[in-house]
């Protein structure tokens, strides 16, 4: 009985020792508070940090924004430069070529005016000979090489009024019964290279075009008298 009660004093010793240490202990708890307000006060300043940097990340990918831009100006303006300067080259080559086609058709029109006169004089001379036949030939394969180029004879020039824009006048007949200003002979056959007049027909035409000049020479001299007579 004895040993039980004084169990029961040790046991309720220890609960009071306990509870005494609790009250000691909650003073120190207490304390710690003003740790967890300077653990705030430091996140405040990390946001600070934080924020400031955001905003430094945003102006750095403003200005690299605005550096591409201008990269791709340069970039474009880099590229119509040399498109600009391949359409120069290309139509300078095209210029060269033409020049060049031009120059050939007319040297070859130059021959084809020799195999005419030769042709045309074994029709007149009645001639079979082998230059005659060889002379046609030759025409006819230089007929064929202009035409697949584009390079036609102009046609139907004869009994036509005189047309300055595919003619050139080389002999005025002013005793011709055909009406005036009409072309009544080709001396030499004019060709347009497609629509282009690569070369003008020279023609005889009928005397109008003489008496006209003359028409206009008789009317100044009659004003020319005129003023002499004023003075």
């Amino acid at each position: 009985m004895m040993n039980q009660d004084k169990s029961f004093i040790d046991t309720e010793g220890r609960a009071a020792e306990q509870e005494g240490s609790d009250q000691v202990e909650s003073p120190v708890a207490s304390d710690a508070l003003p740790g967890v307000d300077q653990g705030n006060s430091d996140g405040g300043e990390e946001m600070r940090t934080l924020a400031a940097r955001i905003k430094e990340l945003e102006q750095r990918v403003e200005r690299l924004a605005r550096e591409n831009e201008s990269l791709k100006s340069a970039v474009h303006e880099e590229q119509m430069l040399r498109i600009r300067e391949q359409a120069t080259l290309q139509r300078d080559k095209n210029s060269f070529e033409a020049r060049t086609k031009l120059s050939l058709f007319l040297d070859l029109l130059a021959i084809v005016d020799s195999f005419q006169q030769l042709v045309k004089h074994g029709e007149g001379t009645q001639d079979n000979s082998g230059l005659a036949i060889g002379s046609q030939a030759v025409l006819a394969q230089l007929n064929q090489f202009l035409a697949r180029n584009g390079v036609h004879k102009i046609e139907g020039l004869e009994g036509k009024p005189y047309d300055s824009s595919t003619s050139e006048i080389a002999h005025v007949v002013a005793d011709s019964d055909a009406p005036s200003n009409t072309v009544i002979r080709v001396l030499r056959d004019g060709y347009r290279l497609n629509e282009m007049l690569l070369r003008p027909a020279m023609v005889d035409v009928s005397g109008a075009v003489e008496q006209e000049n003359e028409t206009e020479s008789s009317t100044e001299d009659q004003r020319v008298d005129s003023n002499q007579t004023q003075f």
